[in-house]
């Protein structure tokens, strides 16, 4: 059974270990490396780590099991304009019962209930087959490449609860 849940900062230990997990697993769908990742860490110790939840929106997870096995971010920099949806990954043993939607539904459910008619974004990499159909599944569009990395294309929705939450 997959359950998402909010981390709070204290549990900073649990979000690294799924982000290290992640850039080991799928290092290509992230903006910066394993290795970087823990030469952050070796210099700044857990304030890199607590620094994920400094930003306004919900650090998720999901579990399998109980077990962490997904995880993503979300971003509310100018509600009027719009969200970002960042470090969305799910294990392998997890891929395919839904923990993916659920995450991208348990962020966008947030964010409506927060900032309704915000815009949702997200930064995928083009030729990410399973990741694109999904957010497209759930109503995602492509806005076109992200002028910050040619190999990715930004897509947006604007999400509303969904009436059983």
């Amino acid at each position: 059974m997959i359950l998402v849940r909010s981390l709070e900062p204290a549990q900073w230990a649990i979000w690294r270990q799924l982000r290290l997990r992640a850039l080991k697993d799928s290092p290509e769908a992230f903006g910066s490396s394993l290795a970087a990742t823990l030469e952050r860490e070796a210099r700044e110790g857990e304030a890199f780590w607590r620094g994920y939840f400094s930003e306004t929106g919900p650090v998720l997870i999901a579990e399998l099991d109980g077990v962490p096995a997904g995880m993503a971010r979300l971003v509310v920099e100018d509600p009027a304009d719009s969200a970002h949806l960042y470090s969305l990954w799910v294990a392998p043993e997890a891929r395919g019962r839904g923990a993916g939607e659920q995450l991208l539904r348990t962020a966008a459910d947030w964010l409506a209930a927060r900032h309704p008619g915000t815009a949702l974004r997200l930064d995928v990499v083009a030729t990410n087959r399973p990741a694109r159909r999904l957010y497209e599944r759930l109503g995602f569009t492509v806005l076109g490449p992200n002028p910050e990395d040619d190999a990715e294309l930004v897509m947006e929705q604007r999400l509303e609860p969904r009436p059983d939450r």
